[in-house]
């Protein structure tokens, strides 16, 4: 299996300038790096290109040509890659003996550029290692990019392990993580280590200590860029493969495969994909998928001349050759292969598919031989983990050390944070206090002015209510009397009832529809047969109105209809008529007349007064506070002539809130 190399060259900002200068160079290579993150490559070099334009000196023109080189590699263009750090390098020559920080930090930068190129594109892993040391020296004692320094620790942690240094490997990986704590590092920092430690314990057969890491790794899935979600995909699928999970490590292949499947710019990572799908299916038995997959691997990688990679696909090969039974094909490959160099992670495997070859054909030696090699080799991982075991003792130790001094002066820090909180807090509960108390003391004062306004209001109502009680029982009982005098007919039931109401009505502020009408239409009789012939009384109420449910100010109606055939009908018959109907959000109560009309002359009598003045107090008063509604339409009425006759008129809001506020 292909355990990709965590290796990922970095740019960061350098060159001349400092202050404002350098924050806006910084911001515009970081604009760079979100752009490759986003496999926007196109975006990336045209932001590069304007700036190399724009470049004031020759440090900031490389600086910038630094930046290139990264997108080159982003997008494996290794011929462009070349091309870009040999200029680099020749114009570092031109002036070695000019030093200054940032020429100094460039070349950190194109060694650190030429290790990624020994190790990604030659699998050179001694050269790679040699020029991250070198470029880590160069930065030692410069006050600049952090992050380009955990790179480089990440980096050559990676090339320890693919050379199968696995105790340096490791050492160097905690001296990132620890570098990367003490400095607060960014997710992407971190997620480069997280995921070269659980490829370091993947390598070691260490699967415990690995799948810890690899599931401390996975919580950081979704901050991942796509190309470090790549790899997780794929060395996560690597695990599982050398543990034989085989439907668990295709599950990752899969999803990596599908990650980059159909992108000119990543058609490597999707070949690398296939090699390792290839294996998967070579495991399973399943020749002709795994065929399909070797193919296409192995034209991509002989095409771009990768050795590593045409290396290890050779042994995929080989075991097809296995599973097809061309044991003499596979035996020529073997031959063929044997003096081949390869980094150490993939000779393993050779030699244990040229044991199979060998024992398949006869030849005992040989395949005696080849088990002998990857057994030392085996021996060596298992010595190198004993040695990172030690190893990662004493750093956890120092790790620890530190955390722990770090957290002692953060804990002094917090007490005198919380010292100065603390007595912040007392004098803003002092503040607050004082604040409430002065509140409930303003609140008191309203509450007494709100109780005594209320209490004048009650008043003003019960005595416009009291006002209306005398002129209304004085009109019925004159009316009566009249009709006796004249030997009229009189019913004395219908004005008990209406005399009874009346008193009733004059003691509560509402009432119902229902009740209204049934008290205005004893009103109506009593006058009506007083009226004598040709007087008439029409009910209209729209089958929508719930005659309970309706309420309005008490001996409205009756008052309408009284100035009705007051000024309207007692010296002309005719017809009165109460209509009540539904209008949005309201109910319209309607008295009409086709009497003679309003006269020129027209006053209010004491009725209309004592309903305009009802009505103006309860459209001015405050709801009660367990009042679940607020009136915020208030009741109008009105009169006026129309054509022949008078209408009055009043118009309910639904849910208007009669009752006053109480204290």
């Amino acid at each position: 299996m292909l355990l990709l190399p965590v290796a990922i060259l970095m740019t960061v900002a350098c060159g001349g300038g400092a202050g404002s200068a350098e924050r806006g160079m910084r911001a515009e290579m970081q604009r760079v790096r979100d752009s490759i993150s986003l496999n926007r490559f196109d975006a990336a070099h045209r932001l590069i290109d304007h700036q190399l334009a724009e470049a004031k000196d020759s440090d900031t023109y490389y600086s910038w040509l630094v930046s290139k080189n990264s997108t080159w590699y982003a997008q494996m263009q290794d011929d462009s890659f070349v091309v870009t750090t040999r200029r680099i390098h020749q114009y570092l020559l031109r002036h070695q003996q000019e030093p200054n920080e940032a020429r100094r930090w460039l070349w950190a930068e194109w060694l650190m550029a030429r290790g990624v190129y020994y190790a990604v594109l030659r699998g050179q892993l001694d050269s790679a290692i040699v020029c991250t040391q070198e470029a880590l020296r160069h930065m030692e004692g410069m006050e600049r990019d952090w992050g380009m320094r955990i790179m480089g620790l990440t980096n050559l942690a990676d090339y320890y392990r693919q050379s199968g240094q696995l105790d340096k490997s490791t050492d160097v990986y905690l001296r990132a993580l620890s570098l990367a704590d003490s400095l607060h590092a960014t997710t992407d920092e971190r997620i480069a280590i997280l995921i070269g430690i659980s490829t370091a314990y993947t390598f070691m057969n260490d699967y415990a200590s690995s799948g810890q890491w690899w599931e401390r790794t996975r919580e950081l899935l979704p901050q991942m860029r796509q190309a470090d979600q790549f790899i997780y995909y794929n060395n996560r699928g690597n695990d599982y493969c050398f543990q034989e999970r085989y439907d668990e490590a295709y599950q990752n292949f899969a999803k990596a495969a599908q990650l980059v499947r159909g992108n000119p710019d990543k058609k490597w990572d999707y070949h690398t994909s296939c090699v390792n799908l290839g294996q998967v299916y070579l495991a399973k038995g399943q020749a002709d998928s795994a065929r399909l997959y070797i193919q296409q691997a192995d034209s991509f990688f002989r095409k771009i001349g990768y050795p590593p990679f045409v290396y290890y696909i050779t042994t995929e090969r080989i075991e097809l050759a296995l599973l097809e039974g061309r044991t003499a094909d596979a035996l020529q490959m073997v031959r063929a292969g044997a003096g081949e160099q390869a980094v150490h992670d993939m000779k393993v495997p050779r030699l244990k598919a040229a044991e199979r070859v060998y024992e398949q054909t006869g030849d005992w030696q040989r395949a005696y031989q080849m088990r002998r090699q990857w057994q030392q080799l085996s021996d060596s991982v298992q010595n190198a983990k004993v040695k990172m075991q030690l190893s990662a003792r004493l750093m956890e130790y120092e790790h620890d050390k530190r955390l722990a001094d770090q957290q002692r002066t953060i804990e002094s820090q917090q007490a005198t944070t919380r010292l100065v909180w603390a007595l912040l807090t007392i004098a803003i509960l002092a503040v607050a206090v004082l604040v409430v108390v002065m509140q409930l003391l303003r609140r008191r004062q309203r509450l007494s002015e709100m109780t005594t306004r209320q209490q004048i209001v009650r008043l003003r109502m019960e005595n416009n209510r009291n006002r209306i009680s005398p002129h209304f029982i004085f009109n019925a009982l004159s009316h009566e009397m009249l009709a006796q005098m004249e030997g009229r007919k009189v019913d004395l039931n219908a004005l008990i009832m209406l005399l009874r109401r009346g008193v009733e009505q004059a003691d509560v502020l509402q009432t119902t529809l229902k009740e209204e009408l049934t008290f205005t239409e004893y009103y109506i009789e009593i006058e009506g047969r007083q009226i004598g012939e040709g007087f008439h009384y029409i009910r209209e109420v729209s089958p929508e109105i719930d005659l309970e449910a309706v309420h309005l100010p008490a001996m409205t109606l009756q008052i309408f209809a009284e100035n009705a055939i007051k000024h309207g009908l007692r010296r002309q018959r005719g017809t009165i008529t109460i209509r009540a109907t539904r209008q949005t959000d309201a109910t319209l109560l309607e008295v009409i007349d086709d009497g003679q009309g309003l006269s020129p002359s027209y006053q209010e009598h004491t009725g209309m007064r004592v309903v305009r003045q009802t009505i103006q107090l309860l459209n001015e008063h405050i709801a009660a506070p367990h009042s679940r509604r607020e009136n915020r339409q208030h009741i109008t009425f009105g009169i006026e002539s129309q054509g022949k006759g008078c209408r009055s008129w009043i118009l309910l809001p639904d849910n208007y809130d009669y009752e006053l506020q109480t204290i």
